[in-house]
C-alpha cells in the first residue's frame, strides 16, 4: 500500500503522557484516513524508560502500520533524523511524545501543502501552552508583513515538533544534536527553523489548526534554559546570507 504521510513520534521518558499523546495523534490519523490520506507510524524509542515502554507496548494503535525504532541518541533532533530515514512516504509529520494536536492537523496540512507547494514547512496556526506555563497565541506566517528574519535572533517563531513538510526538506536540512551539558548548545528546533529559512524554505501556517504545547516541570526546554544553553551558529546570521537560500551552516 502506498503511504501518503509518515507520522514520526519521538519518545524518551514521557511515561503515561505518551498514551495521552498517542490518543491525540490517533484522532488526527483517523480523521485524515477518513479523507483518503494513508498514514504510517514511525515510533522512535530513544533510550526510553520502563514506564514509557509499557505504555507503548499496551497502546491499542494498529500495529500493522507501526514501525518501531529503538535508538540510543539521547537527543530529540538526532532521534527525529532516525525516524525520517526510516519513513516510507515522501511527506513527513513530526510529533513530540507529550504534546497534543487538533484533529484536523494532518488532513488540513496535506491540503495546504498541495496549495502552497513543496518548498514550505507547515505549522499549526495557533499554539496553546499548558501545564506549568499557560498561554495562547497565533504563530507567524513567513509570508506575512510582520515577519522579520532579524526576530529569529532573539525568538523562536515556531516549534519544529509540529511540522509537516516533504521528506526532502528534512533530508536537506537535518536536525543537529545538542547535548547541552557536553556542548553548551541547546534548542535544536530553533536552530532547525533558522537553518531551513537560510536554505530557502518558507514556514507557513495551516489555517484553523492548533498545537497544544505541554510545558511541564523538568521538560527538556526548561532543562536547557536552566543550563544556560545557547543556539548553535546558523547560516541565517552569516554575512554571506542574502535571503536566497544559500547559507546553511555546517
Amino acid at each position: 500500500m502506498n503511504i501518503d504521510i509518515s507520522l514520526i513520534i519521538t519518545f524518551h521518558h514521557e511515561g503515561t503522557l505518551a498514551h495521552i499523546t498517542l490518543n491525540s495523534i490517533e484522532r488526527c490519523r483517523r480523521f485524515a484516513e477518513k479523507n483518503g490520506i494513508r498514514c504510517e507510524y514511525i515510533w522512535v524509542l530513544d533510550n526510553i524508560d520502563e514506564e514509557t515502554g509499557r505504555v507503548l507496548e499496551n497502546h491499542p494503535a494498529d500495529r500493522d502500520i507501526v514501525k518501531m525504532l529503538e535508538v540510543d541518541c539521547k537527543d530529540a533532533g538526532k532521534s527525529r533524523n532516525e525516524g525520517i530515514a526510516a519513513a516510507s512516504a515522501d511527506t513527513i509529520a513530526i510529533f513530540d511524545g507529550d504534546d497534543l494536536y487538533s484533529e484536523n492537523w494532518i488532513e488540513r496540512s496535506m491540503y495546504y501543502l498541495k496549495q502552497y507547494g513543496d518548498n514550505v514547512i507547515l505549522h499549526p496556526e495557533y499554539m496553546v501552552t499548558f501545564d506549568q506555563i499557560k498561554c495562547f497565541g497565533r504563530q507567524i506566517d513567513q509570508t506575512e508583513n510582520k515577519f522579520s528574519i532579524d526576530g529569529l535572533l532573539t525568538s523562536n517563531y515556531w516549534t519544529s515538533a509540529w511540522t509537516i513538510a516533504r521528506k526532502s526538506v528534512y533530508q536537506k536540512v537535518p536536525y543537529v544534536g545538542t547535548h547541552v551539558k557536553e556542548t553548551g548548545f541547546a534548542f535544536e528546533d530553533w536552530h532547525w527553523n533558522c537553518e531551513t529559512v537560510a536554505a530557502g524554505f518558507v514556514h507557513r501556517l495551516t489555517p484553523e489548526t492548533v498545537g497544544f504545547y505541554r510545558r511541564r516541570q523538568g521538560s527538556r526546554i526548561m532543562s536547557e534554559t536552566s543550563a544556560n544553553g545557547i543556539m548553535r551558529p546558523s547560516g541565517i546570521f552569516s554575512k554571506d546570507f542574502n535571503g536566497a537560500g544559500d547559507a546553511i551552516s555546517a
